[in-house]
């Protein structure tokens, strides 16, 4: 098998496993990544904790070399029948607490990093256990980083 072959082979195969098999640490690096190439896009210097931290990742401001924390979390639609039923349209939900429940502080996280299809936004941290968002309302309300070179 050449090369081409293979590399097609693998990602075929990768692609019809790709969400079932990923354990939600996967999921979790993989939006990591997006967030700091999106940082790194838009000039930010990006640093990662080597201890236990409440944040994810710090990052330098190119402008005003400010540092600050950010979690990073991947988007979840609200979708389902009972949800349109209850909510009266589909939202975009980010969690902004912990496994445990407990919120993220605001001297523990500046801010979030929400990764929805692919795409990074920005916003600030309020200290809510949830931020909702339409989807079609997404890039008006957290702002898009963009992740091109």
């Amino acid at each position: 098998m050449t090369e081409p072959q293979m590399t097609a082979e693998i990602s075929s195969e990768k692609s019809s496993n790709r969400s079932s098999e990923r354990t939600s640490n996967d999921k979790g690096k993989h939006a990591e990544l997006l967030a700091q190439t999106a940082l790194l896009a838009n000039g930010w210097s990006v640093l990662e904790p080597i201890s236990p931290q409440p944040y994810d990742l710090a990052a330098r401001c190119p402008l005003t070399g400010e540092i600050i924390y950010v979690q990073v979390k991947t988007a979840y639609i609200r979708d389902s029948d009972k949800d349109v039923e209850r909510y009266g349209k589909a939202y975009l939900r980010v969690p902004g607490a912990r496994n445990n429940g407990r919120k993220y502080e605001t001297g523990e996280v500046d801010y979030f990093i929400a990764v929805w299809q692919g795409e990074c936004y920005m916003f600030r941290n309020r200290e809510k256990t949830e931020y909702w968002v339409l989807p079609e309302e997404i890039g008006e309300k957290w702002e898009k980083l963009s992740a091109e070179i």
